[in-house]
């Protein structure tokens, strides 16, 4: 596969020695992002309300949560031998205390890696927006307010009610058990070993759920925690919104196929300070351009497989054109485009 004279297997050597996963990095990373995320969220509880200390304890729970939460998508792409033992330790720790269980993205996130796929209506991750009134993007940073609720509701009622209604069960593990920005989503049922897995996850969600509901209808738990739950839900949903508003450009307003070129040039390196890339954009998923052109690359690598692309390829090479100098910067293209796609007049109906 050929982009702009240079050869997709050439591309790869330069980054060849990069492909191995290294679970110590995995481990320690998602281990102290937990340890950090759930002893600020305690901290939160014990701070006077809205004093600055409880302020600063809820964003390094949001922040820390919220990167422990995406090695969800490290799950998808690396094979379990290498991480053994990992999606266990994720979903235990992490999938099911926050209701983000591996089963929702697994079986999921691969359409939007797919070359006839990506960017049509087959793919849950891909919405119009840079091709659509910028009304649009507000709205969808905007729901993050509600999304906690319909998670409860998925697994608190949705769960045990389908169990009970064949037909309903299928719905249910079609439509409503995908991570996606589409709700219109629709994904394939696995098999086996999955499937099993998928049960296992979603049961331990519901009677998460249910033994939350216990504690809070006994005063073990008060008012004030289940506020601070929902915020910390909130807040990583805003996080993450923010994040995928600048991973692609979405100019693909068609729905139809685009060329594995043209879907580069719609996805987003970023660049600029680390620090706010990593917080916005954790765990390697700043550069999305680089992680579209090689999916399996471990998120740990991608900082080094980056600066060798951009040494060795030319300026006006197709990668360049992925960069974006910065979150602010990105923010601003998406703004752009979006002012072009509503300042562009209609053009009539031939009759």
């Amino acid at each position: 596969m050929e982009h702009q004279g240079f050869q997709l297997s050439t591309l790869k050597k330069l980054v060849d020695d990069c492909f191995s996963p290294n679970p110590w990095i995995y481990w320690s990373d998602f281990l102290l992002s937990v340890t950090l995320g759930y002893s600020a969220f305690v901290i939160t509880e014990l701070l006077p309300l809205f004093s600055l200390g409880q302020i600063l304890a809820y964003l390094v729970s949001v922040f820390a949560l919220y990167r422990a939460v995406l090695f969800i998508h490290e799950l998808t792409h690396q094979e379990r031998r290498a991480l053994p033992y990992f999606s266990l330790a994720y979903n235990l720790l992490v999938g099911v205390p926050t209701l983000f269980p591996s089963f929702m993205y697994r079986g999921v996130h691969i359409d939007h890696h797919k070359k006839n796929s990506y960017g049509t209506n087959e793919d849950g991750e891909y919405l119009p927006f840079g091709a659509s009134a910028f009304a649009k993007t507000i709205f969808y940073i905007a729901q993050s307010a509600f999304l906690p609720f319909l998670l409860v509701f998925r697994f608190g009622l949705l769960t045990p009610i389908s169990f009970l209604h064949p037909s309903l069960r299928r719905f249910v593990m079609v439509r409503n058990s995908s991570l996606a920005i589409r709700f219109d989503t629709s994904r394939r049922i696995p098999k086996g070993v999955d499937l099993r897995n998928w049960l296992v996850q979603e049961l331990l969600c519901f009677f998460y759920l249910f033994a939350l509901a216990l504690l809070f209808a006994t005063g073990v738990l008060g008012m004030g925690t289940l506020v601070h739950m929902y915020l910390f839900i909130t807040g990583t949903f805003l996080v993450n919104s923010l994040r995928t508003v600048v991973a692609h450009r979405y100019r693909n307003r068609s729905a139809e196929p685009m060329s594995f070129h043209d879907q580069l040039l719609d996805s987003v390196n970023l660049e600029g300070n680390a620090l706010i890339g990593e917080l916005v954009a954790p765990v390697g998923l700043r550069f999305h351009a680089l992680h579209h052109l090689f999916p399996t690359l471990p998120y740990h690598n991608l900082a080094l497989a980056h600066r060798r692309l951009r040494e060795s390829l030319p300026p006006q090479s197709f990668y360049h054109a992925t960069v974006e100098p910065s979150l602010w910067a990105a923010l601003c293209t998406h703004w752009r485009n979006t002012r072009a796609i509503e300042e562009t007049p209609e053009v009539p109906a031939q009759v």
